[in-house]
């Protein structure tokens, strides 16, 4: 990714609107939208853990960190975000065929882009980072569209502010990467 922060500027996900919710396509409730999420907020906090270990650089190990205790946030407002709408604490029920931290934000299985991960570049693991916040921010801002009513919407877009933050710090670690 040339340019790393001044690049984005707007970037959202690629392909058709429809694209962005592939794994919502069978939700149709909140609380079925919420499960998706919390599971692939999962997927990528798990992500940011390894990978956190794996690095040399202590900057970008603190920075994945930091994202993966950002992504286990995420979960807990999506825990809120259930209570209030079913009534219903804990984790949300897990999708049929997805367990929990299988998938990236992004739809890439996990355990496949930890393999990938393996021998790559701080950089190259930056760009999947990017992308993969990028897809988060879209599909946020697409599920605030989705809902119905108000306290959903609110949450999802926070949500989706937040996965901008995200976006805007890798982007800019990349920045200084590329120097």
């Amino acid at each position: 990714m040339e340019g790393g922060i001044d690049a984005w500027n707007g970037l959202v996900a690629g392909g058709a609107y429809e694209a962005g919710l592939a794994y919502f396509s069978a939700a149709s409730r909140p609380e079925e939208l919420i499960a998706l999420s919390f599971a692939l907020e999962e997927g990528n906090r798990v992500f940011y853990d390894r990978i956190s270990r794996d690095l040399k650089e202590e900057d970008a190990a603190s920075i994945f960190r930091s994202m993966g205790q950002a992504e286990e946030r995420h979960k807990e407002t999506l825990r809120e975000l259930r209570a209030r709408i079913s009534g219903k604490a804990g984790d949300p029920p897990l999708p049929e065929g997805m367990e929990a931290g299988g998938f990236l934000e992004g739809g890439a299985p996990l355990q496949d882009t930890l393999a990938w991960a393996k021998g790559k570049t701080l950089g190259e693991i930056l760009e999947v980072a990017v992308a993969m916040e990028a897809n988060a921010l879209d599909r946020y801002i697409k599920m605030g569209r989705a809902v119905a009513d108000e306290p959903s919407r609110e949450v999802f877009l926070t949500l989706a502010r937040e996965e901008r933050a995200h976006l805007e710090r890798m982007a800019s670690l990349l920045d200084r990467l590329q120097g």
